[in-house]
């Protein structure tokens, strides 16, 4: 049981064969509202750097990352969508 995870909004699961991950991420984070928590979870060291990057350009905030059994958790907290004019 995981008492010190946040609550997710919605969660992507990309462990073992997921077939285009950020495609799933940038779509589910995309229903979400300001504020609200997506949960990730992935066996690849490279997607963890990839959301990383991601999340930093877009201005999305990671809460938290917990790595269990070569698995990866990000928890995620949707930023303000970054205009053109603010970049």
């Amino acid at each position: 049981m995981r008492d010190n995870m946040m609550y997710a909004d919605k969660t992507v699961n990309c462990v073992g064969i997921c077939q285009s991950p950020m495609l799933s991420i940038e779509t589910e984070m995309d229903v979400l509202d300001e504020g609200q928590i997506l949960q990730v979870t992935t066996d690849k060291p490279d997607l963890v750097g990839t959301v990383r990057s991601w999340a930093a350009d877009k201005g999305h905030t990671i809460e938290e990352e917990l790595v269990a059994s070569g698995v990866t958790t990000l928890i995620l907290r949707k930023g303000a969508a970054v205009t053109a004019e603010a970049r």
